[in-house]
């Protein structure tokens, strides 16, 4: 597991579609604006409404996106419109974009590493307590944790972090906790402040039904955690191969700022997103549904035999 470094290398060139980027931004925040105004609008009946919770998830993964650009340094090359376009990102999403960024490179160095196989049971854990972590986790317990924990940390002092990273052998979120910096810590506070206020005004401004906004993010809450673990599991035990690229429409994929080509960035971590379709091979994909569908299976306890799970683990493509 150690062919990714501990600290992600400066690829040359990055931010090169920043303008890009910065209207995709503009564009995301206006549907953003738009869809909640349509599921908060009483006049307009449920389908349309439904369809507006709809096309919100699938916008708001694309703010993701973005949001991820920026942790990889790729959103802008001037540090602070890069930092700029994650901060406005995070907002949307509902979460601190300084606790991603630093978990996200974890995720490149744990990927497939104990402390992320969600498929597996492994000696010394408890299967029903994996079972439990594994649903909650894919059904929006992933998001909420992005969303309370910048909250919660203004109440914890950064001294505490390695008691928080003690589970870290099993929960890469846990790992991540071992990786902050103060400046960091402080950083994620501040966002969390900025957050707080953010969502007190707007919501306090009537703008938007609440109960349409909750429902709005409740189902984004079920896609996004969700889609996080369809690229990796059941994956090779490697930290780069150990991902697939996914088929979807045309688009999905265009909202979704080609995320779903997981493996060609876990491969070329440097690459923006407008770049990732020409570095794939198409031949070797399976489908996004299939990926989706596959999450009903629950965890399993590892096998002893490496052979056994290396067969299990190999890749198929259709």
């Amino acid at each position: 597991m150690e062919v990714v470094p501990e600290i992600e290398p400066l690829a040359p060139g990055r931010g090169r579609h920043g303008r890009q980027n910065l209207c995709v931004l503009g564009a995301q925040i206006a549907a953003w604006a738009a869809l909640l105004s349509l599921a908060s609008s009483s006049r307009v009946p449920w389908p349309i409404r439904a369809a507006a919770v709809a096309a919100f998830c699938l916008v708001m993964q694309g703010v993701f996106s973005l949001m991820h650009e920026f942790f990889h340094g790729n959103a802008h090359r001037l540090p602070a419109l890069n930092y700029a376009i994650g901060f406005a990102g995070s907002l949307l999403f509902g979460t601190s974009a300084t606790l991603h960024r630093v978990n996200h490179w974890g995720h490149h160095v744990r990927n497939r590493s104990s402390a992320e196989r969600g498929d597996f049971v492994h000696p010394g854990e408890s299967a029903a307590r994996k079972v439990a972590v594994y649903y909650g986790a894919q059904l929006g317990g992933l998001w909420l944790g992005g969303a309370i924990f910048p909250l919660a940390v203004l109440l914890i002092p950064y001294r505490v972090t390695p008691l928080l990273a003690r589970t870290r052998l099993f929960n890469t979120y846990a790992a991540a906790f071992g990786q902050f910096r103060a400046r960091e810590w402080t950083a994620m506070r501040l966002e969390g402040l900025a957050l707080a206020a953010f969502w007190t005004v707007l919501l306090g401004s009537g703008a938007w039904s609440a109960g349409a906004v909750a429902g709005c993010y409740a189902a984004f809450a079920v896609s996004w955690s969700s889609l996080q673990w369809v690229y990796h599991l059941g994956t090779p035990l490697h930290p780069i191969e150990g991902a697939y690229n996914l088929r979807a429409p045309w688009l999905v994929r265009l909202l979704f700022l080609n995320f779903n080509y997981n493996l060609t960035h876990h491969r070329q971590p440097g690459l923006a997103w407008q770049e990732l379709p020409g570095a794939t091979d198409l031949r070797q994909t399976q489908p996004l549904w299939y990926r989706w569908l596959r999450l009903a299976r629950p965890p399993v306890r590892m096998p002893e035999d490496s052979g056994v799970l290396d067969r299990a683990l190999a890749k198929t493509y259709f």
